[in-house]
This record gives C-alpha cells, sequence and structure tokens, in this order.
C-alpha cells in the first residue's frame, strides 16, 4: 500500500557564491561579461578553485550596481495597493498608458 503524494511548498534559495557557470542565472550576465567585467572589480573578495573563480553574491550585486554610473537602480512605486489587479481590459489598459479604440 502507497501513501497518497501530497504537494510540498516551493522552496528558494538564494546562491551564497556566483561563478562564471551561475552568473548568468544569477545575475544575468554572460561569463564572458562576468569574467571581464565584474572580477576585476572585486579583487579582494575572489575565490579560485581550479579555474572557477567565485564571487559572494552580496559583493557582485553591490559591484553590478556600482556600473549604473549614479542612475536610479530603483523602480518608483506606484500609487495605491500593489496587491490590487485590474478588473477589466480598459483597467489593464490604463495601467500602461494606453486606450481602446472605440468604433471603427
Amino acid at each position: 500500500m502507497t501513501r497518497p503524494r501530497t504537494p510540498r511548498p516551493s522552496v528558494v534559495v538564494r546562491p551564497s557564491f556566483v561563478s562564471q557557470e551561475t552568473a548568468f542565472t544569477v545575475l544575468g550576465l554572460t561569463p564572458r561579461k562576468f569574467l571581464d567585467v565584474l572580477v576585476p572589480r572585486c579583487r579582494a573578495d575572489v575565490v579560485r578553485v581550479g579555474r572557477t573563480v567565485l564571487l559572494p553574491t552580496e559583493v557582485a550585486e553591490v559591484a553590478l550596481r556600482s556600473l549604473t554610473g549614479g542612475r536610479a537602480t530603483t523602480v518608483p512605486e506606484r500609487e495605491g495597493d500593489d496587491d490590487e489587479q485590474p478588473a477589466t481590459v480598459d483597467a489593464i489598459l490604463a495601467s500602461v498608458g494606453m486606450h481602446r479604440r472605440t468604433g471603427r
């Protein structure tokens, strides 16, 4: 007799380190950009294991933010409740600054 399987909630795990193999998934950088741009900015925190270059994720994120050159890196918050979803097509279009064409 087998017991029934019940779905389990997903567990989200954040990596402690990022390497050239995981750079695209974790940071959105190609392995070449990771090695050529990000690693030189974080020399003091680089850990090498063979050919693999590891950086603490927090250090890599700070270095990426420093590349923005002082530009705003946060998205401005909209007024209203973020959990509230538009209920009609017109409300959805209005939320992105558009409207439906009426008549032909």
